[in-house]
């Protein structure tokens, strides 16, 4: 399927996090002085191989016609020297450096300019390996897949890599190997809605990315994080997404779907398999009541007839008997505005569902059951950061939020 894999060097397929100083230094300087000094340091540690070499071979084999490359936004002068001290034995296809392009990662153009140096003609052939967001942006940016390895992730996580779970890429894997399996089937290691688009076979695990979501600051107790699930992503109408929303099966569905009264099967379908996964006992008891983020005044219940098709699937669910359906739980009170229609920005976003979001059935509430809010899109989460703290204020103990899709933003402040 692929024609390329390109790998990102730092991180990815090699440790180096404590080379920093020194990959910074090899921007203006090629000097042997400079090469020996990064081979001594190199040498200090080991053993820093994430992808060993009988790996590279094995994946060349099992991808017959698929070149192998590596796009990095290190100097030449630094990859070259810490490719030829892991890499002894590999001869790479192509090799993109800091200074092959005017404007490297979080841009995609160094993604094209290995293509072109390759004649690839298409983005989607080509799959982008890293480890943070810079690569995920870039990867975006230029319409290619991204599969993130976290083989090489801290014990604590950076903000990069919480923007990285943030953006949803196609594919996360936690040991080199399983790149294996994402090449020869992509599409089962995409989230779960997503998936069941593309008509995958079940994946290794049933996907549901859970990403956290704060309140902005100066707003008050408690900020966060609120965790919510997201079946898949929606990708915004920005430049920068350009190549990635194109035949999008997720976001065209929720374009389709934004005034309907009937939804796709698969939505029900992530729906059912997200309770199962995030609630495997009920079979023996407990309930598990599931609700929407309401309409507005005055607009069509969209999600409340949601609710309607899920409660007809959960009827005929052995694994899902203890679930119940509640449209009426949450809901608006007169002069909420319109979200995107009113062009809110973040802050007012978060003051308009605060000031009007509320529990309308606080009978339903209690500490005993099970609970699980529904939104389609979540930008912000403020709808859902809401609905999870006045159902907690209510009495409930256990709260779970779900997206049909998380929005995929603008990538970048300015397009280069």
């Amino acid at each position: 399927m692929f024609e390329l894999c390109l790998f990102d060097l730092d991180d990815t397929l090699v440790r180096t996090s404590d080379l920093d100083e020194i990959r910074r230094a090899g921007k203006n300087d090629n000097s042997a002085n400079y090469r020996r000094r990064l081979s001594a340091e190199l040498g200090k540690i080991a053993p820093r191989l994430i992808y060993p070499e009988s790996l590279l071979a094995e994946i060349r084999a099992a991808n017959p016609g698929m070149r192998l490359g590596v796009f990095t936004r290190s100097p030449r002068s630094y990859a070259s020297v810490v490719l030829q001290k892991a890499y002894p034995n590999t001869e790479w296809d192509v090799v993109v450096a800091f200074e092959d392009v005017q404007w490297t990662k979080p841009y995609g153009y160094g993604v094209h300019a290995a293509m072109k140096q390759l004649k690839i003609k298409s983005p989607t052939s080509v799959v982008l390996v890293g480890d943070n967001d810079v690569d995920v942006c870039a990867a975006y940016h230029a319409g290619s897949t991204i599969v993130i390895d976290k083989s090489a992730w801290p014990f604590s996580n950076t903000r990069d890599h919480w923007a990285a779970l943030g953006h949803v890429p196609d594919a996360f894997i936690t040991s080199p190997r399983d790149l294996l399996d994402v090449l020869a089937s992509p599409n089962r290691h995409l989230p779960e809605l997503e998936r069941l688009f593309a008509g995958a076979p079940a994946g290794p695990t049933v996907r549901f990315d859970e990403i956290g979501h704060f309140k902005p600051r100066g707003f008050e107790e408690p900020r966060g994080p609120v965790r919510i699930s997201v079946c898949g992503r929606s990708f915004s109408n920005h430049n920068s997404l350009t190549r990635r929303r194109e035949d999008h099966a997720l976001t065209a569905s929720i374009e389709d779907n934004k005034d309907s009264t009937e939804f796709p099967q698969e939505w029900i379908d992530a729906v059912l398999a997200f309770a199962q996964k995030r609630y495997p006992l009920l079979i023996w008891g407990g309930a598990l009541v599931v609700t929407v983020v309401p309409h507005r005044p005055e607009r069509e219940p969209r999600l409340e007839n949601f609710l309607g098709q899920l409660a007809d699937a959960v009827s005929g669910s052995r694994r899902l008997r203890n679930v119940v359906v509640e449209p009426d739980l949450l809901a608006f009170k007169d002069g909420v505005r319109s979200q995107h229609g009113d062009r809110l920005g973040q802050t007012e976003r978060f003051e308009n569902v605060r000031d009007h979001l509320y529990v309308n059935r606080p009978d339903l509430v209690n500490g005993k059951s099970h609970y699980l809010v529904i939104d389609d899109v979540t930008t912000t989460g403020a709808s859902l950061i809401y609905a999870h703290q006045y159902l907690l204020d209510a009495g409930a103990q256990n709260v779970a939020c779900l997206s049909i899709a998380k929005n995929v933003g603008e990538l970048f402040w300015k397009e280069k």
